[in-house]
């Protein structure tokens, strides 16, 4: 796969008049490199890990340029020669250590912040500080703690406001008429949908469903990961500049600031006014921020910031996940019928809750498998060592190294999940958890097998809420629509894989039609 990123840099160097200078630095870093890497590569304890690639300074970068495109097979090599062991793998800017087996990942979610520690994993993930800066200093963000404490909380009363977005939104995507098929670009109507539902509980009714502001949360969501994957190809030297002029993420931040300024400062007015319990108050993620925001933060370029970061969070994942959903449903259609009369059943007894969404285990399990099968990533549990850090196999992994598990290598193991490479939709409905629990295979609930949401203590917060509004979204298209790939295929479009992420098939279209019967 091709980047027009050299071109982009020629321009933008020939511009600048910089191209002797440019030459200078990016000469004298690769020296710098090699040496630092020879040197590295005969004191570090890294050593001692086997690598999947070129560990040799240099010849590693090919095999860096190669994960790129090729990192399912790279850590899939790596998994099926060091399984329950660690191995490490080249990156443009260093090495990442990657584990698998239960022991290696329990001491991944058994040690302190402070020794492995999300953020910055997470941080680098997106290339944060080259897109953003460092939005935020607090040792515990905020906004995590909104999402903890009131979104996952409040889905239960909220529940009636996601119902009626998803009828509604689905109604102005899909616009059926009489018994035509009409065709549908899933990816997009997804991230349509579920941007103006997500931010019902959001920011509520009316920026909802301002076209503005739900095309600014699309947009971002879509060119941070675009410039995120760009960014991780240069070295770190480079990434300033190649930030400045292929990213658009500034700007999106001014402009989201700007549309949500009317709602912000209104909700700060009131609760200057009237204090934190003022009568009338949303029940709504603006709110939440406020409440959980320190006040010299309380402004609405900060507030807003926060608020679109979680949009992306909420945009990015799970309009994937709805998507390879309905890829799999399209060329399955033999399950529609089980699932529907699970709804139809459930629906009855419970109306349109949450406590029916949990009860829906065959569609939980459809979700699930479609997940374990072509989820967002090829790693999770992702870490930076802050410290020297020692597994308890012996393995010595230094101060300054990325960790992770192999999770798309451990969702694609015979030994876990017979014929593995099958999509199975029904086979976490027919597993049972240890205890004999319906609920132990439940989507939301990781464990050291299944880690699309990470594991442990760091599990996404948000996946509560993702995967109710996923089954909301499934539910609706059962019972209104028959859908299908027009070409009658049976395996979904293939998606591609760049760097650690899984990106589903954006072209391929699902055909919709009133549901018959």
């Amino acid at each position: 796969m091709s980047l027009p990123i050299p071109a982009i840099l020629d321009s933008w160097v020939a511009k600048s008049n910089l191209s002797d200078y440019v030459r200078f630095f990016a000469l004298a870093f690769l020296i710098y490199r090699f040496v630092k890497s020879y040197v590295d590569s005969r004191t570090s304890p890294l050593r001692k890990i086997p690598t999947v690639g070129y560990s040799f300074p240099v010849l590693s970068w090919i095999s860096a340029f190669k994960f790129f495109t090729h990192s399912q097979a790279i850590l899939g090599e790596g998994y099926s020669k060091y399984n329950g062991h660690a191995f490490k793998i080249p990156t443009v800017n260093g090495w990442q250590v990657i584990v698998s087996g239960p022991r290696l990942i329990e001491d991944i979610k058994n040690a302190p912040d402070d020794v492995l520690s999300l953020r910055p994993a997470a941080d680098d993930a997106v290339q944060v500080h080259y897109q953003i800066g460092d939005y935020s200093h607090e040792p515990d963000f905020y906004r995590i703690n909104a999402i903890r404490s009131k979104i996952t909380r409040d889905i239960a009363p909220r529940f009636e406001d996601m119902h009626d977005e998803i009828q509604t939104s689905f109604d102005e995507e899909i616009l059926i008429k009489d018994d035509e098929w009409v065709s549908v670009r899933v990816i997009e109507a997804a991230r349509r949908i579920i941007s103006r539902t997500s931010n019902r509980i959001f920011v509520g009714l009316p920026t909802c469903r301002d076209p503005a502001y739900r095309d600014l949360n699309i947009e971002f969501a879509v060119d941070i990961m675009v410039c995120a994957s760009i960014l991780l190809i240069f070295p770190n030297f480079l990434k300033p500049f190649v930030s400045e002029v292929i990213s658009n993420v500034p700007k999106q931040l001014r402009t989201g600031a700007e549309l949500l300024r009317p709602v912000l400062e209104e909700r700060l007015a009131k609760e200057a006014e009237y204090g934190k319990d003022w009568p009338g108050k949303p029940n709504d993620l603006i709110s939440w921020l406020i409440d959980a925001t320190p006040t010299s933060k309380r402004t609405v370029e900060e507030l807003s910031l926060q608020i679109i970061i979680i949009n992306f969070g909420s945009i990015h994942t799970t309009s994937m996940a709805f998507t390879v959903a309905m890829y799999y449903l399209a060329c399955h259609p033999e399950l529609h019928d089980p699932l529907r009369e699970e709804i139809d059943g459930i629906l009855e007894e419970e109306g349109w809750t949450k406590t029916a969404m949990a009860r829906m285990h065959k569609l939980d399990s459809v979700l699930k498998e479609s997940q374990r099968l072509m989820g967002n990533s090829v790693a999770a549990m992702n870490r930076l060592c802050l410290k020297d850090f020692q597994f308890s196999d012996g393995t010595v992994v230094p101060a300054g190294t990325f960790v992770s598990a192999a999770s798309n290598a451990i969702h694609n193991d015979e030994n876990i999940y017979p014929n593995a490479n099958e999509f199975h939709g029904f086979r976490f409905a027919e597993m049972k958890s240890e205890e004999g629990e319906e609920m132990g295979q439940n989507m939301v609930k990781p464990n050291n097998e299944y880690m699309i949401f990470g594991n442990g203590k760091h599990a996404c917060p948000g996946r509560f809420f993702a995967v109710n509004e996923l089954k909301l979204m499934l539910v609706h298209c059962l019972l209104e629509y028959d859908f299908k790939f027009e070409d009658g295929r049976t395996e979904p479009p293939p998606p591609q894989w760049f760097g650690m992420s899984l990106i589903p098939n954006l072209t391929a279209e699902v055909v919709f039609r009133a549901r018959r019967g």
